[in-house]
């Protein structure tokens, strides 16, 4: 799976020059802060993807639509997101979090492109993309976070 996720940073990375290389801190002061965590965030990312899926088993493009507006425009969280690794695994899930951040808007039009012209089995494959494009960032990272207190609200 680490090998998975791996091919998947390079290959993302490769056609970018160094200088061309987004940072995370720009990814996110590009973002509307929202009133939540990280893993508040990724809450939201799961349930819109789950909202894609039921989108293509029922036929419904309007679903698939939603679901993708908010991987488009997702908001960033109320605290830097590698503030949830230790110092050591800051610098590795900064880039993660611009190669997928890039990674999941291209699998997201995949499924658009194919929902739109109503090829529901090429909407299932490119949704099946995003979804092991999710678990392999999961994968990598998921047990080297912190736990993170939940936010004063």
């Amino acid at each position: 799976m680490k090998k998975i996720a791996t091919a998947l940073l390079v290959a993302a990375l490769l056609p970018l020059p160094l200088q061309a290389q987004e940072t995370a801190e720009n990814l996110v002061a590009g973002m509307r802060k929202a009133e939540m965590t990280y893993k508040e965030l990724m809450t939201l990312m799961g349930k819109s993807i789950g909202m894609m899926q039921e989108g293509v088993l029922t036929h419904n493009r309007e679903m698939v639509e939603q679901g993708a507006n908010f991987i488009f425009t997702h908001p960033a969280p109320n605290h830097s997101p590698w503030a949830i690794m230790k110092p050591e695994d800051q610098a590795g899930f900064k880039q993660a979090l611009v190669t997928y951040d890039k990674v999941l808007d291209e699998n997201t039009k995949d499924i658009l492109k194919a929902t739109r012209s109503r090829d529901w089995m090429a909407a299932t494959g490119a949704l099946s993309q995003l979804q092991v494009s999710c678990v392999s960032c999961h994968a990598q990272w998921k047990d080297k976070a912190q736990k993170w207190p939940a936010p004063l609200r």
